[in-house]
């Protein structure tokens, strides 16, 4: 605001509109150049969580009972599962693998046959190497009833 002394008495006037008006623009730049940082910096946080690799989907399914034995067990990823490094291994109740498997090519998916199981608990393992370099391993369980 401007002041004016008249007869040693300060009197205020009206606050200067144009000072005011180039304050409120500069707040009103501030915040939004804050929120496009905020939004630039989760576009780039949302980008790399995509950027690693997840099972998307796999039969069997997690905990999944089985009437009859798989002829195959498949895997399917959210990116691909590189070559030679990415493995599914078929594991039952005691540890003992009955079955293994190492991706023969680049592909969402990974196929294995599967033996003929008699009932039981049964383990898919699987690691895979995404093209990202990040390695991805879990664990399926399932059953064959009888």
């Amino acid at each position: 605001m401007a002041a004016t002394t008249i007869g040693g008495v300060v009197a205020k006037d009206k606050p200067d509109c144009a000072r005011s008006q180039r304050g409120s623009v500069m707040r009103l730049f501030g915040i939004g150049a804050s929120a496009l940082c905020s939004v630039v910096l989760l576009a780039t946080f949302c980008q790399q969580a995509e950027a690693h690799g997840y099972l998307v989907d796999s039969f069997p399914g997690m905990k999944a009972h089985l009437k009859t034995s798989p002829h195959k067990i498949r895997l399917r990823f959210s990116l691909r599962a590189d070559a030679r490094y990415s493995t599914i291994d078929l594991v039952n109740d005691s540890g003992a693998v009955l079955s293994t498997m190492t991706q023969p090519k680049a592909s969402h998916e990974m196929d294995m046959g599967a033996p003929s199981l008699p009932p039981g608990r049964y383990h898919v393992r699987y690691r895979i190497l995404s093209p990202d370099g990040d390695l991805v391993q879990g664990k399926i369980d399932f059953f064959v009833d009888e």
